[in-house]
């Protein structure tokens, strides 16, 4: 059986490799592809940020599910925000308190086989030894140079005085010393002593000592959905990762034939679905048998309002976005993750930690400040989370492992990929490169509003205009609409791994 490892980046593809050719498995492959990611590109994720995953164990029928992300600061209501709208994104109140390194942890003493410090090598090797800036990186820290020149953690971004550019190398000591010291201690390198000090200082007391010691990864229940004769799983809430299943089965309901994916109907489905999405996609606690979102009777009440021939109107969910990295791993055992990591907006807050080299994300600008909103910040408590990543079986066994990154475009990107696969309509490549369409935000009262890649088809675009949808069609792919990783299974024996040509340094690699 053959292991398979896609990201964002090759650099981190490489990584994981490396793991699995020492005789790590894929949960350790994992760790290390994450770590590098954040240090290759840490406009997408790091040790700042969350992190979810989903873990396939050879032999189970059902994945893992671990939530390893932060909850607000105990202080965080002292944040002056009573004339604003919504929390900014640089300000101290968006940072919550950082999930990653505890799930690392956490994954690798559940099912590791490696030394952990083992697993870290390769990313603390390119922070010493450099590496090039691609062109994303080189755009963020152009984009952020005000707000991160004078920051220690960003140094080497501006050796010269300006942004580095596309090609140049990069070298991240002072973070080489903080994974270094993570390898060798753990977790509690991070959450307690003069690490977590900083973190506590940089969001001005907003986040406690306790917030930070007290901190640890949950495993929970994945959702499950069967659809078109496959299982999808995903992370419960207050994640939005229900709307991709959601979607997919309010599609299956909504129509008789699969062979043609009729695009109206499925943008309708996810139209309905996701109006109501910041009503019920909060932090539950313990009391998630309340949420309804993959309850059938609820998919068929929001979806019977949808109209076959014309696009319809309803109500508004509220505006976010996204800086992220999904990587999917499946090792030669049967083993596979599928995790997602992110900063949130890009970069994040662009707070750094003093002299560690990272910057704290912005998670907590997944709040609202409504009176008497479930997902109205509050101390302790998590925010609305845009990430969704998917494991799918059939019968029992592994069969795809697919995410992305795209804020709260993550369902409507998953839910048109992983749509012709379910249906036997395209093959792998052809479905990977096909144009896309997404939904950037629509206000109250107002028609469907399209962004559509060029390559989803002239016939296809005018069909949806005729249908009352209003398009706006792209001059090329655009790398905000992925990158998606996937892995599939072929057949009992063959599996394919597919990079997104979005983003050009994704890779996925065989071994």
């Amino acid at each position: 059986m053959s292991a398979i490892i896609v990201s964002p980046h090759f650099l981190a593809t490489e990584a994981g490799n490396k793991i699995l050719e020492a005789g790590g498995n894929a949960i350790d492959a994992a760790i290390a592809v994450n770590a590098v990611q954040g240090v290759v590109a840490p406009e997408t994720c790091g040790i700042g940020g969350d992190l979810f995953a989903l873990i396939w164990i050879n032999g189970k029928e059902k994945p893992y599910c671990l939530d390893s992300s932060g909850y607000a600061g105990s202080n965080v209501l002292d944040a002056n925000l009573s004339h604003l709208d919504s929390i900014p994104l640089n300000h101290e109140a968006s940072v919550t308190v950082p999930g990653a390194v505890s799930g690392w942890e956490t994954m690798h003493e559940s099912f590791g086989s490696l030394e952990f410090d083992l697993l870290l090598k390769d990313a603390i090797n390119l922070c010493q030894e450099g590496f090039p800036v691609s062109k994303e990186l080189s755009q963020a820290i152009t984009r952020h140079k005000t707000s991160l020149e004078k920051q220690v953690s960003s140094n080497n971004f501006y050796s010269s005085g300006k942004p580095l550019k596309e090609g140049e190398v990069l070298k991240r000591p002072e973070l080489a010393n903080t994974l270094s010291c993570i390898g060798k201690e753990g977790s509690s390198y991070f959450y307690t002593g003069k690490l977590a000090l900083a973190i506590v200082n940089a969001t001005n007391n907003l986040l406690t000592l306790d917030d930070m010691r007290n901190y640890k990864s949950k495993w929970t229940e994945p959702l499950v959905l069967d659809i078109f004769d496959k299982t999808g799983w995903t992370t419960p809430p207050h994640t939005q990762g229900y709307l991709t299943l959601a979607t997919l089965k309010a599609y299956e309901l909504s129509t008789k034939s699969g062979d043609e994916i009729e695009d109206h109907i499925l943008i309708e489905c996810y139209r309905a679905l996701a109006a109501d999405r910041d009503n019920i996609t909060y932090d539950y606690r313990e009391e998630i048998n309340k949420f309804n979102g993959i309850d059938l009777e609820y998919i068929q009440e929001k979806t019977s309002a949808i109209d076959q021939r014309s696009a319809s109107i309803f109500p508004p969910p509220g505006k976010s976005g996204g800086g992220t990295a999904y990587m999917a791993i499946k090792d030669s055992m049967g083993n596979a993750v599928s995790l997602i990591q992110s900063n949130f907006h890009g970069i994040g807050s662009t707070i750094g930690v003093g002299s560690y080299g990272f910057f704290l994300h912005n998670r907590g600008a997944g709040f609202n400040l409504k009176d008497s909103h479930p997902n109205k910040l509050s101390p302790l408590r998590k925010p609305l989370h845009t990430l969704s990543p998917t494991i799918w079986s059939d019968n029992g066994k592994l069969d795809m492992i697919v995410g992305t990154r795209g804020g709260r475009h993550q369902p409507q990107l998953l839910s048109q990929f992983i749509l012709p696969h379910l249906l036997k309509n395209s093959s792998y490549e052809e479905n990977m490169a096909k144009g896309r369409w997404t939904i950037d935000y629509f206000g109250e009262s107002t028609a469907s509003e399209l962004i559509i890649e060029p390559s989803f088809g002239e016939k296809a675009i005018e069909e949806l205009r005729a249908r009352g949808h209003n398009v706006k069609v792209t001059d090329s792919l655009q790398a905000s609409f992925g990158p998606i990783s996937a892995i599939f299974r072929k057949d009992n024996e063959s599996w394919i791994g597919l990079a997104d040509p979005r983003v050009e340094t994704a890779e996925a690699s065989r071994r």
